[in-house]
């Protein structure tokens, strides 16, 4: 019976002292050292690993307001916004680094519905030219390597382009169909001035195709990527090129977007 008083007594106690340091404690000049000595009192589950989160998305954020003055892009089906579509925000984002960057060529690897390739066409010269390639339904299951389960939806559809298909900004943008592992890209090598890689998100693809990419850039061109924090093989390639490859050393991530861009 009095080690029972005794262990009442004891936790009645502890009680005490982690009610104060849980609030008036807060106020200690102490507080960090007080709550750390408690956290430490229980075991973690696996003590051989760091239990710290790591955040994922290690290339350095820009925002708008660093890229453009002002917004005085042109728009269309901006607002109509699917799954897998680049979002509102996002479509803004791309017609204003557009209409700034002032491309003669544009490539884009993903053509999908052709919503951005057609707002891109808006935002551009008349002379600008823009190339897109899309995997046509026919080759889904002959990729020369993996894509994700998840893309299949955007490869199996009924028309490649839809967006633009008839509108009168549609003489700008010139269909090539092919898989952009066996694509031939000679003939664009130092020929673009922008290019939008937005086509298989498997990690594979991606290094693949800012690989071509690169090599079809001219000097001071601006390459960008979708879906950053969308894909995981995306992140997982943009990482590994940021932190292996020089060429990507520059590298930056627009806060508020799945959206990359390098400039050259």
């Amino acid at each position: 019976m009095k080690d029972l008083l005794n262990d009442l007594q004891l936790y009645a106690g502890v009680m005490r002292r982690v009610g104060y340091t849980l609030t008036l404690g807060m106020a200690s000049s102490n507080r960090r050292s007080n709550l750390l000595s408690l956290y430490h009192l229980y075991p973690k589950n696996d003590q051989s690993k760091d239990q710290t989160p790591i955040d994922p998305y290690i290339i350095p954020k820009t925002d708008v307001f660093e890229l453009f003055g002002s917004d005085d892009a042109v728009y269309e089906g901006v607002y109509e916004c699917g799954f897998g579509h680049t979002t509102e925000f996002e479509l803004k984002v791309i017609s204003n680094l557009v209409k700034k960057a002032n491309p003669k060529r544009v490539f884009e690897i993903g053509t999908f519905q052709g919503r951005t390739t057609l707002n891109m066409a808006l935002n551009s010269s008349e002379q600008t030219e823009i190339i897109t390639l899309d995997l046509p339904a026919s080759e889904l299951n002959t990729t020369h390597m993996e894509i994700e389960d998840g893309e299949v939806r955007y490869v199996e559809k009924d028309i490649s382009g839809e967006r633009f298909i008839g509108h009168p900004a549609s003489y700008k943008i010139k269909q090539v169909f092919g898989d952009s592992a066996t694509f031939n890209f000679e003939t664009y090598k130092q020929t673009i001035d922008l290019a939008f890689i937005d086509g298989s998100h498997a990690y594979k693809y991606v290094i693949n195709d800012s690989e071509k990419v690169l090599k079809m850039m001219r000097p001071g061109g601006l390459i960008i990527w979708h879906d950053y924090t969308n894909w995981d093989g995306v992140r997982a390639a943009m990482n590994e090129l940021y932190r292996k490859d020089e060429r990507f050393k520059n590298l930056k991530h627009i806060g508020g977007t799945s959206i990359l861009i390098l400039h050259l």
